[in-house]
């Protein structure tokens, strides 16, 4: 793994302060950030690029290549053959020469869920799900000529752009609509007349573009590779999309709407469920809601093989790493003095007081190594229980088995 690619927000807006950008910028206005030459490409190398299109079956859409505005053809640089395996699908296969000329041609190369195939790209994703409490995705975008792979365009969720090779012409302009849904109750489609940032990002430099914001980029006829994370920051519409489901556990919620009553009834009954609504909406709700949906978001898949599938879990030596599983930062409650519990992957997990000590060690989100965790927990668990206690994690799915080197 290559240690010298950034891990986290703190260090991606270097030398702009995390603190002060989710403050005063993150979800209000644009951010311009330079930074040094070389700060972001060990994200995803071009070396690393090459092997990801080389080693995967990548199909469309997550391959694809935009010129002009519009998607070139798929057949135009895949092929699918025929799988020989019963009820199996066909197999894409990338064409190197024709893919390779379309980027001659001007088309943009775009890469979904690039977080997905490469492990610092991995790492980052995991270290902001947990700084923003969403989901992160990191796409990689590709261009050779000076052709627009996208028109002007705005996007449902934030964007950090971070240039990794090369250079690329931007074009900001504010938003047209407030908050813009993805599926909203109105078309968001006339641009801004002025643009309120116009700038080069050159390699190193990161771009912060909030929800609705209209923005283009254009090469400038050199290799340029830059990545861009999504963020999906959660809405009131999503909060009702939840209470929702929250309220099928209400009597008079499930009651069927009385359309034959009188006038008056079917007032009456209307009132009920609004002051049942109201008293929902109390001053946790919002809390509550974060807490509900962290509690059921599944981690990303991690395996340690070999030794994960064995009877012990563990290899023989204690030479070896793990972390915490969950993408959230666990939440603690105590129970009496002889217990704890928290919930998790759509559980609730109580442990005994002892443990607590190693899980506040875990929930950092950082990988540890045996020995480390052994020492500083020695006082409450000694080594031979903190074997069989992350053993049990891994089994459970709470910890993941990590290579000595993450």
């Amino acid at each position: 793994m290559n240690d010298k690619a950034p891990k986290d927000l703190a260090e991606i807006l270097a030398p702009c302060g995390s603190a002060e950008f989710l403050r005063s910028t993150f979800g209000r206005t644009l951010l311009v950030v330079p930074g040094q030459p070389g700060k972001f490409s060990a994200l995803l190398p071009w070396d690393s690029l090459n092997l990801i299109l080389r080693q995967h079956r990548l199909d469309s859409p997550r391959l694809r290549l935009f010129l002009e505005g519009k998607q070139v053809p798929v057949s135009a640089y895949l092929r699918h053959a025929p799988s020989k395996r019963a009820g199996q699908g066909p197999i894409p296969r990338l064409q190197a020469r024709e893919l390779t000329d379309k980027l001659r041609e001007g088309a943009t190369l775009i890469l979904d869920a690039a977080d997905e195939l490469y492990e610092p790209l991995t790492r980052l994703a995991e270290s902001l799900e947990r700084t923003f409490g969403e989901h992160i995705q990191v796409n990689a975008y590709a261009g050779w000529q000076s052709s627009p792979g996208f028109d002007l365009h705005w996007d449902d969720h934030d964007v950090l752009i971070l240039q990794l090779y090369g250079q690329k012409k931007w074009e900001v302009r504010g938003p047209t609509r407030l908050y813009p849904l993805g599926r909203d109750a109105e078309r968001n489609t006339e641009r801004p007349e002025r643009a309120v940032w116009e700038g080069i990002l050159s390699d190193g430099h990161l771009l912060y573009i909030p929800r609705g914001w209209w923005h283009g980029a254009l090469p400038l006829i050199e290799p340029t590779l830059h990545l861009t994370v999504g963020i999906h920051n959660r809405t009131g519409v999503d909060l009702l999309g939840w209470l929702q489901d929250e309220m099928r556990s209400s009597e008079l919620f499930r009651q069927d709407l009385p359309r034959f009553n009188s006038a008056e009834q079917r007032k009456e009954h209307g009132a009920r469920m609004r002051s049942e609504l109201i008293s929902r909406f109390d001053d946790r709700l919002i809390e509550e809601y974060f807490e509900s949906r962290d509690a059921r978001v599944q981690p990303r898949a991690v395996l340690g093989l070999p030794f994960t599938p064995t009877s012990d879990l563990l290899p023989p030596s204690d030479d070896f790493r793990v972390r915490m599983a969950s993408p959230r930062s666990l939440k603690f409650v105590d129970e009496a003095d002889t217990a704890f519990s928290f919930t998790a992957a759509s559980r609730v997990w109580r442990f005994a007081a002892p443990a607590r000590p190693l899980f506040e060690l875990l929930n950092s989100g950082e990988s540890l190594a045996f020995n480390d965790l052994a020492d500083r927990v020695g006082q409450q668990l000694d080594r031979s229980t903190l074997r069989g206690l992350l053993q049990e994690l891994i089994k459970e799915g709470l910890a993941v088995l990590l290579p000595i080197n993450t």
